[in-house]
């Protein structure tokens, strides 16, 4: 919002600069005034006026009209098209197939079932008995007794009284005892025996069998035909048009308006003021001036 408040207010000056400069270039430049004759003062040593008339620029405010456009929405007719769909009667020719229904003779092969006599090998099965001989294995113990001396067991009263008479201890009663020695051998016996078994022995043998035997029969049978017939149909589509219509719409356009302003430019004015005048050395100067036949300061 500041931004555009400056803007604006840098047109504003813009266009006053301008109006100026116009104004300027339009007022034809003062004539030359001469300059009046110096006064002399009384006093020598007072400094030396003269009356001048010069021209100065005043500012003036005047007003004016200027042409300013503005944007207006002024209506406007113009062409449209648009499409229109009008309905429309057409006629034509198509060819139509009828199914119309006939009976014919066909032809068809037909399997029938025929008994039959044929001769085929088969397997037999065959139960005999056949000598089958095994070795069973058996262990045998072939050992012996032998007679072998071994301690006598000894009570408890008997070991405590030997305990405390060591002659007695050396001496251990003994006993003889059959003692069985061991030898184990694996003996091998043949069994022979029948054992039944199962045989397949092939054999000829007559069997009867049904065969399906083809055969041509003749069949009546209702087919459906298709005949072709020409037929008229009346038909209606719609078909598409463009038409032109008049239409109003409002068109934004810029339109020149006169406008009242008031603006500033610079007026030259003849004014008379009083001015020092530059004038040579009098006596009132010191004496070094005449001597060097410079100006005093004063006069400068």
């Amino acid at each position: 919002m500041i931004w555009q408040r400056a803007r604006l207010a840098l047109v504003a000056n813009v266009l006053l600069a301008s109006a100026a400069v116009t104004a300027l270039a339009q007022t034809p430049a003062p004539a030359p005034v001469a300059a009046a004759p110096v006064v002399a003062s009384a006093d020598p040593c007072a400094p030396a006026t003269q009356t001048v008339t010069c021209t100065e620029w005043v500012p003036e405010q005047y007003t004016t009209t200027k042409t300013v456009y503005k944007t207006e929405c002024v209506p406007e007719t113009y062409t449209a098209y648009k499409t229109v769909c009008t309905p429309e009667t057409r006629t034509r020719t198509c060819t139509v197939y009828r199914q119309v229904t006939e009976e014919k003779t066909v032809m068809r092969t037909v399997c029938e079932p025929t008994t039959c006599v044929e001769t085929r090998t088969v397997m037999k099965k065959v139960h005999t008995c056949k000598p089958v001989t095994t070795v069973s294995r058996k262990c045998v113990d072939m050992g012996h007794y032998e007679c072998r001396e071994v301690p006598c067991r000894q009570s408890c009263l008997t070991k405590l009284r030997n305990k405390h008479n060591c002659c007695e201890s050396c001496c251990v009663p003994t006993k003889t005892v059959r003692t069985w020695c061991p030898n184990k051998v694996w003996v091998e016996t043949p069994c022979t025996k029948m054992v039944r078994c199962t045989e397949c022995v092939p054999c000829t043998t007559q069997v009867t069998v049904c065969k399906m035997v083809p055969k041509q029969v003749a069949c009546k049978v209702c087919c459906v035909k298709c005949v072709p017939c020409q037929t008229t149909q009346t038909y209606t589509v719609m078909v598409s048009k463009c038409v032109a219509t008049q239409c109003t719409r409002m068109v934004a356009k810029c339109v020149p308006c006169q406008q009242t302003v008031t603006c500033c430019r610079m007026v030259p004015r003849t004014v008379t003021k009083q001015v020092a005048c530059c004038n040579p050395c009098n006596t009132c100067c010191t004496p070094c001036c005449k001597t060097t036949s410079k100006k005093c300061r004063r006069c400068h």
